[in-house]
């Protein structure tokens, strides 16, 4: 008798593990199956033009006059972190749910063990990686057409940007995903007005919960503009210094997956919703 619990703990140890080993293949099964679904034909031809749209604006404003290299660089910044990874994530991350209840397959997902996290870590994973790897191609192409001065540097630190943009937003665009699958395109587009946009851009405590403030500080500390701001500007610049902004993404994107995996383990879908 006083042997069994410890029967009991070696049989469940090799089963928590082997429950943990099937949780991550799942995600790594639903990532590498949304990222085949995103390279199609018309999917790659989209992101063709969203890597091709940045460089375009930028040979086009070159061409009209001459801009310095911190213009140039603002202009890299606004085209690809804040505007493209936004419209990536928006095409990539929304269909989460209204795919698998169009598809008729979403019972399917519900009755498998953790099929319902596995379905929106996955997705998570490919929209960030799929967004994530067109705009470094933007990234690059825009380089290439403005030519700045030290080149290597800042694409290391768009690339940063860049991961953190995709990685905080997808987060961000899980709770509209989740909440309201079949309007999730257009309450993502509220989402990212009102509180990346609007809400990021109040000096007072509720930019501190967006994902554009960390952006915008990282950008004005790695490339040390803030000696330079006029003081009016410093209001839209969170004074910590980098690690500090990207932890608080961090913890921002697990606040933000952890809430939108507690909804969708909750969410029922009537059967005319479902079909």
């Amino acid at each position: 008798m006083n042997d069994s619990p410890h029967i009991s703990d070696t049989h469940d140890a090799p089963q928590s593990r082997a429950s943990e080993g099937n949780w991550f293949a799942a995600i790594r099964a639903v990532t590498a199956f949304q990222l085949n679904r995103l390279m199609t034909r018309p999917r790659l031809a989209m992101g063709l033009v969203g890597a091709l749209f940045p460089a375009a604006v930028m040979f086009a404003v070159i061409r009209t006059a001459p801009i310095s290299r911190d213009m140039t660089i603002a202009m890299i910044y606004a085209l690809i972190p804040e505007a493209l990874c936004v419209l990536g994530l928006l095409v990539t991350m929304c269909p989460v749910v209204a795919d698998e209840l169009e598809r008729g397959t979403w019972i399917h997902v519900t009755v498998r063990p953790g099929g319902r996290q596995s379905i929106l870590l996955g997705t998570f994973a490919a929209a960030v990686i799929w967004t994530g790897g067109v705009s470094l191609v933007a990234l690059i192409l825009t380089l290439l057409i403005a030519q700045p001065t030290q080149p290597i540097g800042l694409v290391v630190m768009f690339t940063i940007l860049i991961g953190i943009s995709c990685v905080g937003r997808a987060a961000l665009f899980a709770l509209p995903a989740v909440i309201l699958p079949k309007r999730a395109l257009i309450a993502s587009v509220g989402v990212a007005l009102v509180v990346e946009y609007f809400a990021g851009f109040i000096p007072a405590v509720v930019n501190q919960v967006t994902v554009s403030l960390r952006l915008r500080s990282l950008l004005v500390e790695w490339m040390e503009w803030r000696k330079d701001l006029p003081i009016e500007m410093t209001l839209f610049i969170d004074e910590y210094p980098a690690p500090v902004q990207i932890v608080a993404v961090c913890i921002l994107v697990f606040i933000l997956l952890a809430t939108a995996t507690f909804i969708l383990n909750r969410r029922q879908f009537p059967p005319s919703v479902e079909n």
